[in-house]
Parts: C-alpha cells; sequence; structure tokens
C-alpha cells in the first residue's frame, strides 16, 4: 500500500510501520538514530532498507508491550495485540513470541495487559481533568516530500483545528514533572515535535506559528502516575536544528546510496566539562578538609 503526501486517517499501524511513502521515507525515531548513532544504524532500522533491527533483552520487551497495549487502549487505534496467558518469554515460549511478532502483531503477558489496562483506567481519568485537553484524530499520519526526500510522522491525537499535537509515552521511569526534562531529551520530544510541526507546516500552512505540542507520560507501575507536558518554543527549536542535521545527512545517503557508520579515522574524546567540574570541586572540599579539619578529623588524625 502507497500513500501519498498528505494528511491522512484511519491508515492501519502496520502499513505506517512499514512506510508506506512512495520512496523511503524518513521518521522522527530514523532521525534520532542518524543523529546519535550513524547512517548505518539507521539504515539498519529502517523496514525499507536494512529493516534488521536487533531483538531487544527480555525486559526491553515487556515494557515496549505494555506500552503498545497501552497505546492501543487509550487511543483506540494502534498495532494489534496477541495476549498470552504465560508467566514469562522464556524457552520455548520465546519462539511463540516470535510467530506472533512474524505476523506483525504485538506479542503481550496476560499480567502486562492488566497492567497496560490499569495504566489506561488511570491514565483516562487524569486527562478528563486536565484543562483544554480536547480527544481528536487517532494516530494521524503526514506524508510529505521536500525536494528529492519524502518524510512521515504519527501524531497519537490531532486536535480538529490541527493546533494541538498530543502524543502518549510511558516509562518504568519517574513521570514527575522534575523528571521531564530527561525523558523529553532521552525519549528525543524535541525531534519528534518539530518533525509533527515541519509536516503540519508543509500540508497545513495557514496554520503555521500557531501549533502546540503536548507530550502525555505516564509510568508503567503502580500508581500509574501521569504528567502532561507542553513543549516550550525554544525546546521546539532546539528540535528543529537537530532535525534539519538529520535531514541532510539522510538526503545525502539517499542521493548517494551510501550509509557510513562511524569514522575509521582515531578520536580524540573531550573531557566532559561536568565531569572536569565536578573533580575541581572535589579538589577545593578537599583542600578546604585539611585546612579547616573538622571534630571528627581532629579526632581521627589523633587516634592515628
Amino acid at each position: 500500500m502507497t500513500l501519498d503526501q498528505g494528511i491522512h486517517f484511519d491508515v492501519p499501524s502496520a502499513v505506517y510501520f512499514a512506510d508506506p511513502a512512495p520512496q523511503p521515507s524518513l521518521t522522527q525515531s530514523i532521525a534520532k538514530t542518524l543523529i546519535d548513532y550513524s547512517p548505518l544504524h539507521a539504515w539498519h532500522e529502517h523496514p525499507r532498507l536494512g529493516g534488521r533491527p536487533d531483538e531487544p533483552p527480555e525486559q526491553y520487551v515487556s515494557a515496549q508491550a505494555i506500552g503498545n497495549a497501552a497505546h492501543k487502549l487509550m487511543i483506540g487505534r494502534g498495532k494489534e495485540i496477541e495476549v498470552v496467558d504465560l508467566d514469562s518469554w522464556r524457552g520455548k515460549a520465546a519462539d511463540q513470541r516470535r510467530e506472533i511478532e512474524a505476523s506483525g502483531r504485538v506479542a503481550i503477558l496476560q499480567k502486562h495487559f492488566v497492567r497496560a489496562r490499569n495504566m489506561v483506567e488511570v491514565g483516562r481519568a487524569r486527562l478528563a481533568d486536565t484543562q483544554a485537553f480536547e480527544l481528536g484524530s487517532g494516530e494521524v499520519v503526514l506524508i510529505w516530500r521536500e525536494g528529492d526526500i519524502w518524510l512521515r510522522t504519527m501524531i497519537d491525537w490531532l486536535s480538529p483545528q490541527r493546533n494541538v499535537a498530543w502524543d502518549y509515552k510511558t516509562s518504568g521511569l519517574s513521570c514527575a514533572p522534575h523528571a521531564i526534562p530527561a525523558l523529553m531529551l532521552n525519549g528525543g520530544w524535541d525531534v519528534q515535535a518539530a518533525m509533527h510541526e515541519r509536516g503540519l507546516n508543509a500540508l497545513d500552512p495557514d496554520g503555521a506559528g500557531r501549533r502546540k505540542f503536548r507530550f502525555v507520560s505516564q509510568e508503567n507501575t503502580e500508581p500509574y502516575a501521569v504528567t502532561v507536558a507542553e513543549l516550550p518554543e525554544d525546546v521546539v527549536a532546539m528540535g528543529h536544528r537537530k532535525l534539519a542535521h538529520a535531514i541532510d545527512i539522510w538526503a545525502d545517503c539517499i542521493r548517494s546510496g551510501r550509509w557510513p557508520s562511524y569514522p575509521n579515522d582515531v578520536v580524540f574524546p573531550e573531557y566532559p566539562g561536568w565531569a572536569e567540574q565536578k573533580w575541581l570541586n572535589r579538589e577545593i572540599h578537599d583542600a578546604a578538609r585539611q585546612r579547616h579539619p573538622t571534630d571528627r578529623d581532629a579526632r581521627n588524625l589523633m587516634a592515628g
């Protein structure tokens, strides 16, 4: 199935993730791989190029399955789920999981599906109390062309006015407000928001400059706490800078057909500034203690 440029509704998840654009297209996840790793890693991950990502460890499989199930239950759309009543995916059960996934479905253990269902109950109640929450169309797909390359992105919820894009994230880490910046950077929310905005501006230019990007982050362990974050303009602007860098790399690779890995040259790493400052602070602290020993230090010296 091939989709042309436009804003598309009711696209099956399997179709989107297989890449329905006329040519292999860049997504926010592939852009993050280009930024954090290399073009070869992006080629390896892309479904229409290498398409052979490594199999993740079981704990990641479980967290990913819970996230996929919660996504499906929360939004009403998403990857097809198959619930299996087993204790784990160890042994022969791993083969069963692979067979389910080979058919395009997500395999999830019964206990993890129950957790996902409980998460969604809490999440929906939380969102009902969120100011200005408007549940729009679910899993809206944007596909557009820029010069010689194609791009695509999927928005979990898009408001009817196309001015608010919502994305749902689940995590095994803290989703407390003070933890959001780390989740945002590690998850590449800035790049994702930039990709959404770039696509919406290309396909719906009348709404440019008036869009908001909100992320619903929820913990996948009890009490399944939720934080809703709206990305400030400076965060989205940084995402655009990163995305532009990834697009340049992608365009060059598409044109040349070359997907390089890390450089062959010997690299000379810089000492991280934060680590240097941490050590300098320790030296200052230790020197101060030697000049002005505490009562405890004095007793230790006397005992020695």
